[in-house]
């Protein structure tokens, strides 16, 4: 059982002085809490770095962009202490610092995280919506060049097509074909770059979405 008040005066002190490295940890802390399923402990620890992420330090606007995006990203993925409009807010600030960004990478990574987090916590049919425009902007920067990235986004933009169809029936056609092409697509690129963990994750995922297509009788991508 994790001593909360111990854990919290741990990383109080450690955020404090160093904030980047001290989150290393405390997000390594968080998987552990989630894997013994100490869901209140979780839930503290996140409520206190929400609270004192304003006053934390940093030696420059490029660190803390990074800090926030990071620490959005975990609010913005499934767990104890998942929250969508907190991350919501990290994610603008850091996309408010990488608009700027001249070779769009980090803009790229924002976005894409953006998307995912809505992908996987939103419950609503425009937010599934926000989500695949959001995937559409991260890959105007993921282009052929960047093509691991690009196979990334594109899996992910398929998984939130195929909510999509969920919560908008009378379209569902239309996304689960659009998550087809963008999992074959993702597949295509994972296997010319050898990538065999993320071609498998991406094939079994299309197989998912054949499926769904085959079970609702929608035309589909047949490749």
């Amino acid at each position: 059982m994790a001593d909360l008040e111990s854990l919290r005066r741990h990383f109080w002190e450690a955020l404090a002085s160093d904030p980047a490295g001290a989150y290393r940890d405390w997000f390594r802390a968080q998987e552990e809490l989630r894997a013994s399923g100490e869901s209140d402990v979780s839930r503290a620890l996140a409520d206190d770095l929400w609270d004192r992420l304003p006053a934390l330090a940093f030696a420059s606007a490029e660190g803390r962009a990074r800090f926030v995006h990071n620490a959005a990203v975990f609010y913005g993925s499934p767990g104890p202490a998942a929250d969508l409009e907190r991350a919501r807010r990290l994610f603008a600030e850091a996309l408010g610092h990488f608009a700027g960004d001249p070779d769009g990478g980090w803009h790229a990574r924002v976005l894409h995280n953006l998307a995912t987090a809505l992908s996987n916590l939103g419950e609503s049919e425009a937010e599934l919506a926000e989500a695949v425009a959001l995937f559409g902007r991260a890959l105007d920067w993921r282009t052929a060049e960047r093509e691991i990235a690009r196979g990334v986004t594109l899996h992910n933009l398929g998984l939130a097509l195929r909510r999509r169809a969920e919560l908008d029936p009378a379209r569902s056609a239309e996304h689960l074909a659009g998550s087809a092409a963008a999992l074959e697509e993702a597949a295509a690129i994972r296997q010319r770059q050898g990538l065999t963990e993320g071609l498998a994750h991406s094939r079994r995922q299309l197989a998912i979405t054949r499926e769904r297509i085959a079970a609702t009788g929608s035309p589909g991508n047949s490749r």
